[in-house]
């Protein structure tokens, strides 16, 4: 359903009108706090030259060894680990991010000696860089990590009330999707939204699997669903959305290209989709330019893209 901002948007894709795109209100549901930033941003806090990313990396171990070279190491040894997770809510400034679902770890809650003083860091992030923004912390769990323990983390920190959605993230594969199962019913329990990331190595049956398992509201990635009519009908028919961040899936190799992307089946299929950054300091893709990619590419029109906007905004 379109909204007031559609024929500015659209009109914004056609013309290439950044500026434009940027004043415009967008979503980003798919965003790991720690990498949340801009490149730019971070190199003029800490006045040092980061440099770009490779146009691929070889995989998740190749993203992770090149972020760790380039990025994490320097951060740490100057203590700026703070400085980039601002940098993630300044990027929702600038981005006019009317909706807005920072992923944080147990790690993150227990450096501020648990969540009282969490919360009350972060709420004043919100506060100064994007104060009018839908805010729906996630909170996400490794996915090869002992569950036991992830439970007990889970049922102390959802109690909170503070986190609106879970994720199991960091690679695909490490255990069958039953064994989650504990800690996916202490996310119903506290009425928390289900997310997961699958189907982006893996395939469209493991995203079949992870929802039928889980009860997944949504999926992160998602995208091999493309290659099941049987899995798109599914996520079409429950309303089941996949957070899709192209850049990501492409220098990552599991997309060829823009124009080859599979959310152009998945739309067309029905599928819903938003429009995400994933690692924006590693992918060096914000949000309004996935947007500009996608329709340069002629994977969606400007009015599919406009739809998957509203959608990430208003589930509608």
């Amino acid at each position: 359903m379109p909204d007031k901002f559609s024929e500015a948007f659209i009109q914004a894709l056609e013309n290439k009108d950044t500026e434009s795109l940027l004043a415009i209100p967008k979503s980003d549901l798919h965003n790991h706090l720690g990498r949340g930033c801009r490149r730019q941003w971070l190199s003029e806090k800490l006045n040092h030259d980061f440099p770009p990313p490779p146009e691929k990396f070889d995989g998740l171990d190749g993203m992770q060894n090149w972020y760790v070279g380039a990025i994490r190491d320097f951060c740490r040894a100057h203590d700026a680990l703070n400085i980039r997770r601002e940098g993630c809510f300044a990027e929702a400034g600038r981005n006019h991010l009317a909706r807005f679902a920072p992923s944080f770890s147990d790690t993150d809650i227990e450096e501020f000696g648990g969540v009282e003083g969490f919360t009350k860091y972060w709420d004043a992030l919100k506060e100064k860089y994007c104060p009018d923004a839908i805010y729906e912390p996630e909170l996400a769990f490794a996915s090869y990590e002992d569950i036991e323990p992830e439970v007990e983390r889970a049922e102390k920190y959802f109690a909170s009330g503070y986190f609106k959605s879970m994720d199991v993230c960091c690679g695909e594969g490490y255990k069958p999707f039953s064994d989650y199962i504990p800690l996916y019913k202490v996310a119903e329990k506290y009425h928390i939204k289900k997310r997961m990331h699958v189907g982006e190595s893996g395939s469209a049956e493991d995203v079949e699997a992870a929802i039928e398992t889980l009860g997944l509201d949504e999926v992160h990635h998602g995208i091999h669903a493309a290659n099941s009519p049987r899995v798109m009908k599914l996520l079409a028919d429950r309303k089941i959305t996949l957070n899709v961040c192209p850049t990501s899936n492409i220098m990552l190799g599991y997309a060829n290209n823009y124009a080859e992307h599979p959310i152009k089946i998945l739309v067309e299929n029905g599928v819903p989709v938003t429009i995400n950054t994933d690692d924006l300091l590693v992918f060096d893709s914000p949000v309004d330019q996935e947007y500009l990619r996608l329709y340069e590419a002629g994977t969606l029109t400007a009015e599919q893209l406009d739809r998957i906007r509203c959608w990430g905004l208003y589930g509608k």
